[in-house]
C-alpha cells in the first residue's frame, strides 16, 4: 500500500522539472531591426549564419528576415550608405 503512495509522490514531486528550459524556450526572442543589423556588423553575420544553417525553421522568422533585408541593402549600397539611408 505504501509502494504506489511513494510512486505518486515521486511524480508529483519530479513534475515541475525542466520547466525552466521550457519557459526559456517559449520567451519570444527580442527582434531586432534592419538598422541595428546595418549598425552591428558581428551581430548582423552571427544571424545571417544562424539563419541560413537553419532556413527551413527560420525562413519566417522577423530577425532573419531583417537581417536578410539589411544583407541586401549592403549588397546594394554598401554598408555606410545604406545606415545612412536607414537613420532617414
Amino acid at each position: 500500500m505504501s509502494r504506489p503512495l511513494v510512486v505518486v509522490f515521486l511524480t508529483i514531486a519530479l513534475y515541475g522539472c525542466g520547466d525552466e528550459q521550457a519557459e526559456q524556450a517559449k520567451q519570444p526572442a527580442l527582434i531586432q531591426d534592419v538598422p541595428f543589423f546595418l549598425a552591428n556588423t558581428s551581430d548582423h553575420e552571427a544571424a545571417l549564419a544562424r539563419c541560413r544553417a537553419n532556413p527551413g525553421d527560420l525562413q519566417s522568422d522577423a530577425t532573419c528576415r531583417n537581417a536578410e533585408e539589411a544583407n541586401r541593402k549592403v549588397m546594394i549600397w554598401g554598408r555606410e550608405a545604406a545606415l545612412k539611408r536607414a537613420s532617414n
